[in-house]
């Protein structure tokens, strides 16, 4: 952990989230204590400003599709991604496991203190609700505000719990006082889950159920995804029904299963009822989707010039039923624009099948409009059905919701077999969330829960240096020495 001095380099309120219809661009390059937090519109634009750096979608936040971001990292690393960029040192080092606490290389080292430096961001958060709270501002302005920036709060927290456990929490007193040389020591679980989980209580109140008039703007639902998500990480799967049933409840008037799967994708069919969140994307915004330009195919189409820097690992994808829907959005063969034939065997393909889920027909050159997923109800539905299945075991309810994944996939029924027992189902129930959330960055933290992450890497990759302490990445040691050893390595490195 860095020394915290604490110093409040008050709020430099760059370009605030663009993503978002109702958050205004403007800039803000001369703010300072005396002329900032005046009135309503002070707030709302710090408010915004909390989206800008890690929401936003672009090249170095949580959700940048390049090699630093939370969302690539995780299937990566999980086996399920692969890169034709099959000789760049960087890339083996997450497939292989190769991160340690002080000798790790490639682009792991660079994802990991990356990372983990960006909990200053939720120091930045707490600063900015104090401010908030000050403010000469109705009541009503405040609490929507607070709510807003807590459910952010959360939302940071979970990407680093999921990544490093818990990470440096500044105290309120630690706030209070800038100027003091503060150290402070990671929480354990517990305490680290509860401080989120009240942060979400928090702002769940004072959250509306989704926000189509504010889209890109946190909700309740965004809120109760990240409590069922530390829930499941945590697996407290007694919790993470409650929250799972919650958000079940709001099937049919708030949020739904779209008919077919390439539908959700389409941005003809922008927000639509399967999307909890979503990282909105408009040229107008001056944000754009990266997600196309890195994973469709180089010269597949006219005008779209893609990269094809990730795509689908070949061992992964022969693990799909046959006749599965999902895998129309899979590109296993084509001949480019110039006529070169690329397949399993040749050219790009021959190192990842290619992923097109995401569709937009304005795409050109570089930079796509349609919305970036971040969470949505299928994921509900298969965590509800894992945790009847940890609680309970395989009852008809919890059959009943991995079928329906299924059929929309036109692929028939669990067999009994599969259903016979928890351990059959648990393995069907992983087998149907690593299918249906490909490319969407939830793969790693499915296969811990499952416990397979660390198997699946050696299974996969001979030169795998997996092991089980390896679940969680190491604490840069730079961030421990400056600790003064106040911050404890996680377990498993250096011993």
């Amino acid at each position: 952990m860095k020394t915290r001095f604490h110093t409040i380099l008050f709020l430099t309120v760059l370009l605030f989230l663009s993503a978002c219809t109702k958050l205004e661009r403007e800039s803000f390059n001369e703010i300072y204590p005396e002329n900032f937090f005046r009135n309503e519109s002070d707030v709302q634009k710090a408010v915004a400003g909390l989206y800008n750096l890690p929401f936003r979608m672009g090249y170095g936040s949580y959700y940048g599709v390049d090699q630093y971001s939370y969302q690539v990292v995780s299937d990566f690393t999980a086996g399920t991604m692969s890169s034709r960029w099959t000789d760049a040192s960087g890339y083996p080092s997450y497939q292989e496991h190769r991160w340690e606490a002080n000798n790790t290389s490639g682009y792991a080292k660079d994802y990991i203190e990356k990372m983990y430096g960006s909990y200053n961001n939720l120091t930045r958060i707490m600063n900015t609700i104090e401010r908030i709270q000050n403010a000469p501002v109705s009541d009503a302005v405040k609490t929507t505000a607070i709510a807003e920036a807590k459910c952010l709060y959360a939302w940071i927290g979970f990407i680093l719990y999921d990544t490093f456990g818990p990470v440096p929490l500044a105290t309120d007193e630690a706030v209070a006082d800038p100027d003091a040389k503060t150290l402070i020591p990671r929480l354990s679980d517990e305490q680290y889950t509860k401080v989120m989980i009240d942060n979400l209580d928090a702002a769940i109140p004072n959250l509306p159920i989704r926000q189509d008039d504010a889209w890109g703007r946190v909700s309740k639902g965004l809120a109760l995804m990240l409590k069922l998500k530390f829930y499941m990480v945590n697996k407290n799967f007694k919790e993470a029904e409650k929250v799972a049933r919650e958000l079940y409840s709001y099937r049919g008037t708030v949020y739904d299963l779209m008919p077919t799967y390439k539908d959700i994708f389409s941005k003809a069919n922008v927000r639509n009822k399967e999307i909890i969140h979503a990282i909105p994307c408009g040229l107008a915004d001056g944000v754009q989707n990266r997600w196309i330009v890195q994973f469709y195919p180089v010269r597949y189409a006219q005008n779209r010039q893609c990269w094809f820097t990730w795509g689908m690992n070949w061992a992964f994808y022969d693990t799909f039923e046959p006749g599965d829907d999902r895998l129309n959005s899979v590109v296993t063969n084509y001949t480019s624009i110039t006529g070169e034939i690329n397949n399993r065997h040749s050219s790009f393909l021959q190192y990842a099948a290619a992923i097109v889920k995401y569709d937009d027909p304005t795409f050109t050159g570089e930079f796509a409009t349609v919305d970036l997923i971040v969470y949505r109800f299928a994921d509900v539905m298969l965590s509800l059905a894992e945790c009847i299945n940890q609680n309970s075991g395989p009852t008809q309810e919890a059959i009943g919701l991995v079928n329906e994944i299924r059929a929309r996939a036109k692929l028939s029924a669990l067999t009994a077999a599969k259903t016979a027992n928890k351990e059959a189902f648990d393995k069907a129930i992983l087998s149907e969330q690593l299918h249906e959330f490909m490319g969407e960055g939830l793969s790693r933290q499915d296969k811990i829960r499952h416990g397979t992450f660390v198997s699946d890497s050696k299974a996969l990759f001979p030169n795998s240096q997996s092991a089980p302490y390896k679940v969680r990445f190491p604490i840069p040691a730079k961030y421990i020495l400056e600790s003064k050893g106040i911050v404890k390595q996680n377990p498993g490195y250096n011993e």
